[in-house]
């Protein structure tokens, strides 16, 4: 007699669950230290001094330091993690070309998430009071991120199937989203909105700077993650 799937494993959310369960740790210990970096940036001049640095660095950059700051977070950090705990990726054929795929996209993604923050601080306020913090949140994770996401998988989908737009579209239409999609938005969830709030809780001027740190530490847990 087979036997009947419990409704977790039913679930898309249980690959999710899985590695939430398995690496909550990780996620608590980095969205701690984003926490004492605001305590530290409101108690201390000197650290004020050093964010104003680098806000005016990012200032004079424009949109192309956020795109190679998103790319070194991205890509450069995850990529050396990698080929530092699996060796054998380095001559896993079509690596190359997936890496070149990759630092495009995180590019792009720079730039996109850089202009999303000027967005949400014109739509909803530059302060950072919790009614404000509460609905920036809100709309990042529960509006952005689901579209974004889903831009997300569809161009990675795109990447796979060798840029040909039938298997991508056969792919896409076959409960792309409950497949690929959901699985990642727990893990996603439980990372991002704690450290979203912490984020909108600084000036706007440093909310990319610390999405960057972030970003950097969420894609060497995916590294790990991918990698059991």
């Amino acid at each position: 007699m087979t036997a009947v799937p419990s409704p977790l494993e039913e679930s898309p959310f249980r690959a999710g669950l899985v590695a939430v369960r398995r690496f909550w740790r990780p996620f608590v210990l980095m969205q701690g230290a984003a926490v004492l970096l605001v305590i530290a940036y409101r108690a201390s001049a000197g650290v004020r001094d050093a964010c104003a640095a680098l806000v005016d660095l990012k200032r004079e950059g424009g949109l192309a330091f956020s795109a190679v700051a998103s790319a070194i977070a991205g890509v450069l950090l995850p990529e050396a993690a990698t080929l530092a705990t699996v060796p054998d990726e380095r001559a896993r054929p079509g690596r190359a070309g997936k890496l070149a795929f990759t630092t495009a996209f995180f590019l792009v993604n720079g730039a996109v998430v850089d202009l999303f923050y000027r967005l949400s601080a014109h739509v909803f306020g530059d302060s950072a009071t919790p009614a404000v913090v509460a609905q920036k949140v809100a709309f990042d994770q529960f509006v952005f991120t689901p579209l974004w996401l889903s831009v997300i998988g569809s161009l990675f989908a795109w990447h796979k199937y060798g840029f040909r737009w039938a298997p991508t579209r056969a792919d896409l239409t076959d409960g792309f989203y409950r497949r690929r999609l959901l699985p990642l938005l727990l893990p996603n969830w439980c990372f991002w909105i704690p450290m979203t709030a912490v984020i909108y809780a600084l000036p706007v001027p440093l909310q990319f700077l610390l999405f960057v740190f972030a970003l950097a530490a969420w894609s060497l847990i995916m590294v790990v993650i991918a990698a059991r």
